[in-house]
């Protein structure tokens, strides 16, 4: 696949990208910065796998098939580059939490990842497991513990 091609499929993920990076990180320049470094970091250590594709981009079905191959490589790269990337801004990202989402951002980075894919991306659980490489005890685990953390933020609000 030549490069022209692959900005060509991967062009209309931008806005979901951006947007997934966001989650992890809720400061604008971080955020782009993440996905610029998501990005990279595929084509990196992809570069063998995307080189010996060829695609046909008239064929719909196979430009879409592997649109989602790349865009779940590129948010397992996002997604592990945001995990740790997120603790290490923690001090930074309470400033620029936005305040009618407080409760979502006061969850922990792996769960925000988890339900971010899961609720915005709608992926599968098998999808999300292979994405953020966790088990899939793990990943039903944090789905759970994120629902019910912002179910109870929701009560308690609720009952004031």
């Amino acid at each position: 696949m030549k490069r022209k091609d692959f900005f060509q499929l991967i062009q209309p993920l931008t806005e979901k990208l951006y947007r997934f990076a966001y989650t992890l990180i809720p400061d604008d320049l971080q955020a782009e910065q993440l996905v610029i470094d998501g990005l990279n970091a595929y084509l990196l250590k992809e570069k063998k796998t995307i080189s010996k594709k060829e695609i046909d981009l008239n064929s719909k079905k196979e430009t879409q098939l592997i649109r989602r191959m790349i865009f779940k490589g590129i948010l397992r790269y996002i997604s592990e580059i945001g995990a740790r990337r997120s603790l290490q801004l923690n001090e930074q990202m309470r400033l620029n939490i936005p305040k009618d989402f407080a409760p979502y951002y006061s969850l922990e980075p792996k769960v925000r990842l988890v339900m971010s894919l899961r609720y915005d991306s709608q992926f599968t659980v098998e999808e999300i497991e292979e994405i953020v490489q966790m088990p899939r005890f793990e990943v039903i685990e944090k789905l759970h513990n994120g629902r019910f953390l912002l179910l109870n933020d929701l009560n308690k609000v609720a009952t004031l």
